[in-house]
């Protein structure tokens, strides 16, 4: 199991976890989202929790953009690699739930986050979204799916995400409807190079 462990330790590196993203096709389906669901139009206030490197930063319009996430070293690449054209932060939900910052958003992203939470802190970011989002601003989260009839190929990539916690689209879907009451979900069975499903839910406040 030690080489698994080494790999996904390799991923913690902003550059590596940006080439990886781009050789599997992670960096092309969030651009894909990008105009399919997350919709942002300039001026928009968007918050990306979990935003890691900032990887959507340059293929949004030009928004009013804040990302947070809990590595300091994807933090500092995206503070590096961007000057001026957002705010950074490291720390969870928790650390900016009262950071007035966080407010009124149009739109809120979780790319790839409610997989690494159990049902728990999943339940909080949701509600966290909810709180900064202004009335009619959207939640939109992407997220490894779990689906009837899976490949075994499939299964197995997906096993061994640095995120244990992967759903099914009716887990995902009960966790979101417990805080937005308009909830809509779409399933991805190729999103990616490699042999992978997602869901993306989309909900309005």
């Amino acid at each position: 199991m030690q080489p698994d462990f080494e790999l996904l330790d390799l991923l913690k590196v902003p550059f590596l976890y940006n080439l990886v993203q781009d050789c599997i096709g992670g960096n092309a389906l969030r651009r894909r989202l990008i105009k399919s669901h997350i919709r942002a139009k300039a001026g928009d206030k968007v918050i990306d929790i979990g935003c890691g490197p900032a990887q959507i930063l340059p293929w949004l319009p030009a928004v009013e953009y804040l990302g947070f996430d809990v590595s300091e070293a994807y933090i500092v690449s995206a503070k590096r690699k961007y000057p001026g054209r957002g705010i950074f932060v490291a720390g969870d939900t928790k650390a900016v739930w009262d950071d007035p910052r966080f407010r009124d958003a149009d739109i809120v992203t979780a790319l790839g986050i409610l997989h690494h939470l159990n049902d728990e802190e999943a339940a909080y970011c949701l509600r966290f979204a909810y709180r900064v989002l202004k009335k009619g601003g959207r939640f939109v989260a992407l997220d490894a799916c779990w689906v009837p009839n899976q490949g075994r190929l499939s299964r197995y990539i997906m096993s061994k995400d640095r995120g244990q916690n992967v759903r099914t689209e009716q887990a995902y879907r009960h966790l979101a409807e417990h805080v937005f009451q308009n909830v809509t979900s779409l399933v991805d069975m190729k999103p990616m190079r490699i042999p992978y499903v997602t869901v993306v839910l989309e909900c309005e406040k």
